[in-house]
């Protein structure tokens, strides 16, 4: 242990300024080393064609079916040449590379990192000739456009459904054939029951639904009663509103049916898949929340699952709007690209209906675009696309709070759906909690942007 007096040495704030200056200086050497030294394609070879470099997230699969669009865009004119690297930790390797003054050209992002790119002003505003808002369905223009500014193109969409194993809703003699999806959510709930096995020793052998499976959408439970986390207008926290109480108070509700010893006992399980889908493809869970990429691992792993995929309901939503979580892969343009011009070029090619459509359908997931070919819908891998895609064009659609702190803010309410979920305290206290941690968040961002003469996210006309 140091002794106390030693540290006098240096006093807090100066320690502070002496580890930012540290910190922003290493930042900017490995971003520099990263772009100087790191994987690189050849920029030779390809004549007098200017050269963009283009970093993208997506790995396998994923990668490969943008690299279509890449390929598709190089042979469609003799101008430029996209250059498409693939790489892990991608956000935090752009803004490295843009602080040390080496960006690429054309960077692929999710959408919740928009805000905090937009704020800090490390992207460009995009002029995309025949782009408007009313390109893009109606949940999706908030997540690319700040007001009527837009700041990012849609790579590809998705929107989070309820994924059900109809083989187990016809032996537990639920008619979902007749009756349709559940409408209500006292509807939804009454299911549940008829569809949880126990052993004889008391254990759940199957059971119908499981708020915390798979456990990456803790923030989107409001969304399905009319709640909210944050308010952009007003840049204050939300989080113990009444809508948010009913909603976690649901969520909790969820635990207790089961008991927490025996949810623990069922997700520690040994399973001979141990991935993130292995409960519902194994068929331990009847239904689970999910993108639409689960088809195609389903097409992969359990192909004689009997499947569909519903929006599911909640007080906000209704049959012809219905709410759920909605997330985008985006394209942006970094501050300080070489090329701007024509990065802008290449992002306005992936937005045609055409490109988006063969990214959409080979990640299996619906299209971002207000027009849809009826192709687009006859070779597409989900079944239950249009589940998907009714949510995209819902006013219920709803994406991560549009504000730059989304991760602070993200990480205190995890900590407090903890508390709720294994610590059976009262919801109404926990989020009260939540909130004050979030809103002394939001005092310390506003306090650091008027240091730095930001605009806030959200905050323009």
């Amino acid at each position: 242990m140091v002794p106390a007096g030693q540290y006098h040495a240096v006093m807090p704030d100066q320690l502070g300024r002496t580890v930012s200056i540290v910190v922003l200086c290493l930042a900017a050497a490995v971003a520099i080393g990263y772009v100087t030294f790191g994987p690189r394609p050849g920029a030779s070879g390809h004549g007098d064609r200017i050269v963009l470099n283009y970093w993208e997230k997506w790995t396998g699969t994923e990668a490969q079916a943008m690299q279509q669009v890449v390929d598709a865009f190089n042979a469609s004119q003799d101008r430029i040449h996209v250059n498409y690297l693939t790489m892990s930790s991608i956000d935090e390797k752009a803004m490295l590379a843009i602080a040390g003054g080496a960006p690429p050209d054309v960077l692929g992002l999710w959408s919740f990192n928009l805000p905090f790119y937009a704020q800090a002003n490390a992207i460009l505003p995009l002029d995309l000739p025949g782009i408007k808002a009313e390109t893009y369905a109606p949940a999706v223009r908030p997540l690319v456009f700040d007001g009527d500014t837009q700041l990012a193109g849609v790579n590809t969409c998705s929107s989070v459904a309820l994924y059900v194993n109809l083989s187990h809703l016809d032996r537990a003699g639920l008619d979902y054939r007749n009756g349709g999806p559940p409408r209500t959510l006292e509807q939804f709930d009454a299911m549940i029951p008829y569809l949880t096995i126990y052993d004889a020793d008391g254990n759940v052998e199957q059971a119908g639904f499981l708020h915390m499976d798979p456990g990456w959408w803790h923030w989107c439970w409001p969304g399905y009663f009319g709640g909210q986390l944050y308010d952009v207008e007003t840049d204050a926290a939300t989080i113990d509103s009444p809508e948010n109480i009913a909603a976690f108070t649901w969520f909790q509700e969820g635990q207790r049916r089961y008991g927490l010893d025996r949810l623990r006992r069922f997700q520690s399980a040994p399973t001979d898949s141990p991935s993130p889908y292995r409960n519902f493809l194994s068929g331990r869970l009847s239904m689970t929340i999910q993108g639409p990429w689960l088809a195609r691992v389903i097409a992969e792993r359990a192909p004689d699952l009997k499947w569909a995929a519903w929006p599911l309901p909640g007080p906000a939503g209704e049959p012809g709007a219905p709410a759920g979580p909605i997330e985008c892969d985006i394209l942006v343009v970094p501050q300080g690209a070489p090329h701007p011009e024509e990065a802008m070029e290449f992002i306005a090619f992936t937005q045609r209906q055409d490109m988006v459509e063969l990214v959409s359908v080979l990640h299996a997931k619906p299209s971002p675009l207000m027009e849809v070919s009826s192709e687009f819908y006859f070779n597409h891998l989900n079944t239950s696309i249009a589940a998907h895609e009714a949510i995209l064009h819902s006013p219920n659609g709803f994406g991560t709070p549009p504000v730059a702190t989304w991760p602070e803010m993200n990480a205190a309410l995890d900590a407090g759906i903890d508390r709720i979920w294994n610590g059976n305290e009262d919801v109404a206290t926990v989020l009260a909690d939540v909130q004050a941690e979030v809103s002394a968040q939001l005092e310390r961002a506003r306090v650091r942007r008027e240091r730095r003469g930001q605009e806030r996210y959200g905050a323009g006309p």
